[in-house]
């Protein structure tokens, strides 16, 4: 595996690092003028194999990919599938528990799943509007 990153590569990663949100591929693809498809899939892939960048397959869109920084939780919401980070370390519970195994980990991943604000208020919204047509 090469540890050189291409100006391509570099420029992915400073979408990523610059939105610090989750970010699809093709919504990557749009931010960029110069980069084809094929040549932001492969930045994609080295910088993950770099372990710069993380691949989430979480809701229900396609894979995000995100700038790998502080811990933190993910909150995907079951109905819009827009991904939430919460900040909260688990690290250390996660590597305890692990410890009593046997293993040793690197990073963990915690996901929660439920509804978002959001989606919430609108969930309200519309059962206060059908409670006055009724």
């Amino acid at each position: 595996m090469s540890t050189r990153i291409s100006a391509q590569a570099k420029t992915v990663l400073n979408v990523l690092a610059e939105r610090r949100c989750h970010l699809t591929a093709e919504e990557i693809l749009a931010s960029l003028d110069s980069i084809g498809t094929a040549t932001v899939y492969r930045a994609l892939d080295h910088l993950t194999e770099l372990g710069l960048i993380r691949r989430l397959s979480l809701g229900k869109k396609s894979a995000v990919y995100e700038y790998v920084r502080d811990s933190h939780v993910h909150f995907v919401c079951n109905r819009c599938g827009q991904v939430y980070d919460i900040q909260a370390d688990f690290s250390g519970m996660v590597k305890e528990a692990a410890k009593v195994c046997g293993h040793h980990v690197n990073w963990a991943e915690i996901t929660a799943h439920g509804m978002c604000s959001a989606c919430v208020d609108q969930l309200d919204d519309e059962d206060a509007a059908s409670a006055s047509n009724e």
